[in-house]
């Protein structure tokens, strides 16, 4: 009968020890990834909200272990902030938390809720706050509030700082209703200029339409459906008057 020859395997020292280190090497490097503190902070994409105020309600003014930070959590408690409309955060393995922030822009101030509206139509408070946007002075209806805020948002912000006063007014004649999306807006410059919602981004030819009429001041109507079609009848004497009064806040 053959006997079977047993072999003994002799532990590879040197090859036990490499296979430990690098055991303990990979541990190290999740520890000190886990443990490693944000080195820097970088925001982006505001232009009214403060660093300050987002690294305070995001809770991280001590800079806390990247990765333990969850990024959801952080992006909840940073949309808590009423001008926060969407926030995107990311990290690297270097220690730098990038804080991508798309801001609601302040559209005008409701003197109906006394709150000031925004472009994803919250309504907020500390109006002091938000200068340089007009007064909206009467009750719109929903839809065509909502319409109005839809459309109101696309005009560019210099051009929304020469408006004053906004006002809903339908166009009515003889008691039937011709535009129900029709808004008066008194600007700073003492000009009136009608427009409806589908014609607000008309409105971001102001400059030049202001432009081509020089010294006169006067109403200019963009409510027409005939996009090249702006009309302006320059003020008299006493229509000058009546809109210098309206205009004042």
């Amino acid at each position: 009968m053959n006997k079977v020859k047993r072999v003994k395997r002799r532990l590879n020292f040197k090859a036990f020890i490499v296979l430990l280190l690098i055991i303990y090497l990979i541990a190290m490097l999740f520890y000190t990834l886990f443990t490693l503190p944000i080195k820097n902070i970088y925001i982006k994409g505001t232009t009214l909200l403060t660093d300050n105020e987002i690294i305070e309600i995001a809770n991280i003014k001590d800079y806390p272990a990247i990765f333990k930070i969850s990024k959801s959590k952080l992006a909840k408690q940073i949309k808590k902030l009423e001008l926060v409309d969407s926030v995107t955060i990311s990290k690297t393995i270097t220690g730098k938390l990038i804080i991508e922030i798309e801001e609601a822009v302040p559209l005008f101030y409701n003197r109906n809720t006394k709150k000031v509206v925004l472009s994803n139509k919250k309504e907020v408070d500390n109006a002091t706050r938000y200068l340089g946007i007009p007064a909206l002075i009467n009750y719109v209806p929903q839809d065509n509030y909502y319409d109005f805020i839809d459309a109101f948002k696309e005009i560019d912000r210099d051009i929304i700082k020469m408006i004053n006063e906004i006002e809903y007014d339908p166009d009515i004649s003889n008691d039937i209703v011709i535009d129900e999306d029709r808004f008066l807006l008194r600007m700073n410059d003492t000009n009136l200029v009608y427009v409806n919602v589908i014609n607000l981004a008309r409105l971001n030819d102001y400059k030049e339409i202001y432009a081509t009429v020089g010294d006169l001041r006067g109403t200019i109507y963009l409510d027409s459906y005939n996009v090249d079609n702006i009309i302006f009848e320059a003020f008299k004497a006493d229509d000058e008057e009546l809109s210098n009064d309206g205009g004042e806040s």
